[in-house]
């Protein structure tokens, strides 16, 4: 398999910047007082066989649907890929730009940096293209504790952090990306400085140890963050956790070589429906051989996240936060405990269900 890669900085270049994060905040509805550090983009290119899929996650809170179809036709009708093989992913940053979202609370959209933002992620499709070789494939995963756990239940959640990363014909690791399980927000309501927050700096620190900034893929992260284990607020404890978590990461044994033969795609639905209303969900599994993407438009609760990943007959990945954003899904037994799940459209058990078709698109393919 063909693998390229390519980073893009989002941070607005004209303008007055504005945050997006949380809601009824009064400080969103005025400019950022400066920027800490700028937001990215990191694509990753996979190519077999003429079938295409790609990956480009962001430093933003989420992909709104009407963002990730936007950039499913443009990338379909300019360059042919499959829509169901373009990914747009958010690492879940409540403290990045608001101006690429339609429909955030605030009303502060700006047309023109979201057709910059559209043609930011061709530019890095052309590059991640024409820079893609041969490649082989290492994984390594490993339990990383004092980070974060479930915020709901002061317990450990899914604490395993997946390592991917991709070898060109001289050994040479050149691209790849980090799989875990915890919400990148840190820094508070309070923080009004636009940053890449925990993820973005993870892979800004986890460049000179692996050699190349790996895209950050958030899994079943709805009940995980750093809430219970937090030391402090703003961009210093985004700093100091990225800072402590980056040589953890970096250490994890890249060992197991997994095949990469072929892109197929399985997709699923689902609706749910109630007095507030009802979502249509369309996720997907997607196989390279020996990975199985879980892409999931939605926050799964990290004990679906393990179930479907040991469920899974290869190495399954949870692409949570991907082609949309359809609420939060946790496990029955976290339902009334917090506003996750009393505010929410997901009735009981559904979230349950759910996981269990995106099991068993998995063993569709094998």
């Amino acid at each position: 398999m063909n693998i390229g890669s390519a980073r893009r900085m989002l941070t607005p270049q004209s303008g007055e910047v504005y945050l997006i994060g949380y809601r009824n905040l009064e400080n969103r509805l005025h400019p950022a007082t400066g920027v800490y550090d700028d937001v990215f983009g990191n694509a990753l290119y996979f190519e077999d066989a003429g079938k295409e899929l790609f990956v480009f996650s962001c430093d933003f809170l989420e992909i709104d649907e009407d963002t990730s179809e936007d950039a499913k036709t443009l990338l379909h009708d300019r360059y042919g890929i499959d829509r169901d093989c373009v990914l747009l992913c958010a690492t879940h940053n409540h403290t990045s730009v608001v101006a690429y979202h339609r429909t955030w609370w605030t009303g502060k959209f700006d047309q023109a940096y979201y057709d910059w933002f559209l043609e930011t992620v061709c530019s890095a499709l052309e590059e991640a293209r024409g820079n893609a070789r041969p490649a082989t494939c290492r994984v390594g995963k490993q339990d990383v504790l004092g980070w974060y756990n479930n915020r709901i239940t002061n317990e450990p959640a899914d604490q395993e952090v997946i390592v991917v990363e991709f070898f060109d014909e001289n050994g040479t690791a050149f691209a790849g990306f980090v799989n875990w399980a915890t919400h990148s927000a840190t820094c508070g309501k309070d923080e009004t400085r636009l940053n890449s927050e925990f993820a973005g700096m993870t892979s800004k620190k986890l460049e000179p140890l692996l050699g190349f900034y790996p895209a950050m893929i958030v899994g079943a992260a709805g009940d995980c963050s750093n809430r219970n284990l937090r030391q402090g607020t703003g961009v210093e404890e985004a700093d100091r956790i990225s800072t402590g978590i980056a040589p953890q990461i970096a250490a994890i044994p890249v060992e197991t070589e997994v095949p990469l033969d072929g892109i197929r795609v399985q997709t699923l639905f689902h609706t749910v429906h109630n007095k507030g209303g009802h979502l249509d969900i369309r996720g997907c599994v997607i196989s390279l051989g020996g990975l199985h993407l879980f892409v999931a438009p939605l926050e799964f609760g990290a004990k679906l996240g393990k179930q479907m990943k040991a469920a899974c007959p290869v190495e399954g990945l949870v692409f949570g936060y991907t082609g949309g954003y359809y609420e939060y899904w946790l496990p029955e037994d976290e339902y009334g405990l917090s506003f996750e799940t009393k505010k929410s459209i997901v009735p009981k058990g559904n979230p349950e269900i759910l996981a269990a078709k995106y099991i068993q698109a998995s063993r569709l393919l094998g």
